[in-house]
């Protein structure tokens, strides 16, 4: 049975997801993409979007795990950490209504497992993780970087998955 890990880079604008499956040497992309919802559509449109979409996804792949991004707060934009949180919401729901196990990464852990500096920047994590999963196109958006690595993370912390 294949081990599959669903990254997920939460936003209300956009949320990034990546779906990776350990191979016997290495791993591979299953799928990608961003989610993106419309600014003028209402917040509860918008998060229906998202689990809709993580929903289907979580179907086609049938993940063991979804990693999300742990939570980053920025005290001077407190309205965008409750957006955030019921993006996070809204995956998980998702998530635990179709069985599937959740794990959440902080940024920097992520950062610190692939590039060995927990303060790496989006182009140092999208290097590692195109490293990792030998790929030689860019990933396209930051976001699909980031929920790359995310899954890559939560494979390695449950000792599906190690890079060298």
């Amino acid at each position: 049975m294949a081990v599959r890990a669903l990254g997920i880079d939460p936003g209300l604008a956009v949320t990034g997801f990546a779906v990776v499956e350990v191979l016997d040497r290495g791993g591979r992309i299953n799928d990608y993409g961003c989610i993106k919802t419309d600014s003028r559509l209402a917040a509860p449109e918008r998060l229906g979007i998202i689990y809709n979409r993580v929903c289907e996804v979580i179907h086609k792949w049938s993940p063991n795990l979804v990693v999300i991004e742990d939570a980053f707060v920025n005290v001077k934009y407190p309205k965008a950490a409750l957006q955030l949180g019921e993006v996070r919401g809204v995956i998980s729901l998702a998530a635990s209504n179709l069985n599937v196990d959740i794990s959440e990464v902080r940024p920097s852990e992520a950062k610190l497992a692939l590039t060995g500096n927990g303060g790496a920047g989006k182009v140092q994590v999208e290097n590692a993780v195109r490293r990792i999963l030998k790929i030689d196109a860019p990933a396209g958006s930051s976001h699909v970087s980031d929920a790359l690595a995310l899954a890559l993370t939560g494979l390695s912390r449950g000792g599906w998955f190690n890079w060298p």
